[in-house]
């Protein structure tokens, strides 16, 4: 009896899915286990349609929200481009530069040890200038101890020594005050211009050091 109801039971369920086939006794068990399989397997194919259709939802809800971000993206991608492309430029612009400053350098550095050149040339030239007023104190000196000797004079009469014009004043000076340590006014005027040559070449020197400092700062920033 209990077969019977199985067979029957399974008749129903075949019959309700449309398989007509003869179903033997001996097949019952084999059958009523792969039934089972068949109907777990397609409510199982269900839920999974059923969650498929979620997700094809869910993705077209999703391409409706990334499409202005595709938009933004070609955007931002040409941007980014042309970023690029700018930063190239800006970088055969910096490297140009640097080597234009390079130059520029060493340009000033041949301008400043020409300058410091002539800035010793002007100082040795003062030295000598200041040996040589010395020389012509010491000179002066002299002269002057030995107007203060009588001397016996064999220059003609209307006859008199003109001193040079340099001296002039230095002979006037020492005729109202003897004063070893006055010097030749030209003397004096060549020291004068010699300083002021000097004062300018350490000005210009000293502006050549300052640029060239400024453009080592550029290379170096």
């Amino acid at each position: 009896m209990e077969i019977e109801a199985r067979h029957n039971d399974l008749r129903n369920r075949l019959d309700g899915l449309g398989f007509g086939q003869p179903l033997p006794l001996s097949a019952i068990g084999i059958v009523s286990a792969i039934l089972d399989d068949l109907i777990q397997t397609s409510e199982k194919l269900k839920c999974s349609n059923q969650q498929i259709e979620l997700l094809h939802q869910e993705k077209a809800a999703w391409e409706l929200g990334v499409e202005p971000f595709k938009c933004d993206n070609s955007r931002l991608l040409a941007e980014c481009n042309e970023l690029h492309l700018e930063l190239i430029r800006q970088q055969d612009k910096h490297i140009l530069a640097n080597t234009e400053l390079r130059s520029r350098i060493r340009s000033l550095q041949s301008e400043k040890r020409q300058l410091e050149e002539k800035n010793l040339h002007a100082e040795c030239k003062i030295r000598e200038l200041q040996a040589g007023a010395g020389e012509s104190t010491k000179s002066r000196k002299d002269s002057v101890n030995k107007q203060r000797k009588p001397f016996v004079s064999t220059v003609r009469a209307g006859a008199f020594y003109q001193p040079p014009k340099c001296c002039d004043h230095g002979m006037q000076q020492l005729g109202t005050d003897v004063n070893p340590s006055s010097r030749c006014p030209c003397l004096q005027a060549k020291q004068a211009d010699v300083l002021q040559e000097v004062e300018r070449l350490r000005v210009e020197t000293k502006h050549h050091q300052e640029v060239i400092d400024g453009l080592k700062n550029q290379v170096g920033g």
